[in-house]
Order: structure tokens, then C-alpha cells, then sequence
């Protein structure tokens, strides 16, 4: 299901520390990927379709470099 990154960042924070890794098994979009790099976790996504797919590696490319730059 979609939610806010607000949401997700909350779980995130309030169940693992600082360089933990994060499994989302319904990738989707790639939103906890995203609220995960930009909290200093990493990331591990299991998406079955393609479009998601290459959705998520845009978005995290995009968040990663974002990351380098600050």
C-alpha cells in the first residue's frame, strides 16, 4: 500500500539503527528505499514487475545522489 514517507520514516527510525539494513519485500515504488538511504540505513527491495522495478532504481539513483552532494 502507498504511504506518506513521513509514516514509513517513523517505522524505520523506531525499529533499527543506523547502518541496519531494511527488507521490503513489496517494493513498489521504492519509498522505503528512499526514506531508508536518506536515514542512513541500507536497503534491500524484492519487486516481481519490471516497471516498479525501474521506478525504484531512479529513485534511489536520484536519492544518492542527492546524499553525495550534501
Amino acid at each position: 500500500t502507498q504511504k506518506p514517507e513521513k509514516i514509513i520514516e517513523r517505522m524505520i527510525l523506531s525499529s533499527t539503527r543506523k547502518g541496519d539494513i531494511v527488507l521490503d519485500m513489496f517494493n513498489g515504488s521504492g519509498t522505503t528505499g528512499v526514506v531508508s538511504i536518506k536515514n542512513n540505513r541500507k536497503y534491500i527491495g524484492i519487486e516481481l514487475e519490471k516497471e516498479y522495478f525501474n521506478l525504484t532504481k531512479k529513485r534511489i539513483k536520484n536519492e544518492l545522489n542527492e546524499v553525495q552532494r550534501n
